[in-house]
C-alpha cells in the first residue's frame, strides 16, 4: 500500500491559500505544485495586489517549479492542484512545463481549457515524448463554489464579482 497522500489532501492546501487570498482582496484562485509528495511551490492569483492581469496562481506557482530546475523525469511526475479550472494561458503553463498531472476543484466554463486540451490534436511526431497531462476536476467542487460564495459576499460590485457569482451557481 503506497503511502501517497489523496488529491483531496493537496487540493484543501490550494483551498486553504485561496482562502487566504480573499483576505488580502483577491480574487480566490490558489495553486500547489506538488512533486514526491511533497509541496515544491505555491501561489495566490495576485492581480489586485499588483495591478496586473498576467500573474494567475497557477503560472507563478508553474514559474517558481520552474526555478528549480527539475528534469524531465520529474517534471512529468509532478502535479498541479488548483481550486479553479485553469484559464488558456495557465494550462498553456502547465503543458510548456511538461507536467504530468492537473487537478482542479471547479469547471470555469467562460475561460477554461480543459475542453480544448482534451480536443487538441498532436503530431506524435513532432515531439514523441511529449503527452498531454492526467486532467481530473471535480476535486474538492463544493468547497470551491463555498469560497466564491465568500468572495462575492465581501467584494465590491464589478466585473470581478460578477463572475464569481456565475461560478457560484454552478
Amino acid at each position: 500500500m503506497s503511502n501517497r497522500r489523496q488529491p483531496e489532501y493537496y487540493m484543501r492546501q490550494a483551498l486553504g491559500l485561496a482562502e487566504k487570498a480573499i483576505e488580502l482582496g483577491e480574487f480566490p484562485i490558489a495553486a500547489v505544485v506538488v512533486l514526491n509528495d511533497e509541496i515544491i511551490a505555491s501561489a495566490t492569483t495576485m492581480e489586485q495586489r499588483e495591478k496586473r492581469f498576467l500573474i494567475h496562481a497557477e503560472l507563478l506557482a508553474l514559474e517558481t517549479a520552474d526555478k528549480l530546475g527539475l528534469s524531465w523525469e520529474n517534471r512529468r511526475s509532478a502535479m498541479l492542484f488548483t481550486n479553479l479550472e485553469p484559464c488558456l494561458m495557465c494550462m498553456g503553463a502547465a503543458m510548456t512545463f511538461f507536467l504530468g498531472e492537473i487537478y482542479y476543484g471547479l469547471e470555469s466554463p467562460s475561460d477554461g481549457a480543459v475542453d480544448l486540451v482534451r480536443m487538441w490534436q498532436r503530431k506524435e511526431d513532432d515531439m514523441p515524448r511529449y503527452q498531454l497531462p492526467k486532467i481530473t476536476g471535480g476535486i474538492l467542487r463544493e468547497e470551491s463554489i463555498g469560497l466564491f460564495k465568500k468572495y462575492v459576499s465581501v467584494c465590491p460590485p464589478g466585473p470581478m464579482r460578477d463572475w464569481a457569482e456565475t461560478l457560484t451557481r454552478l
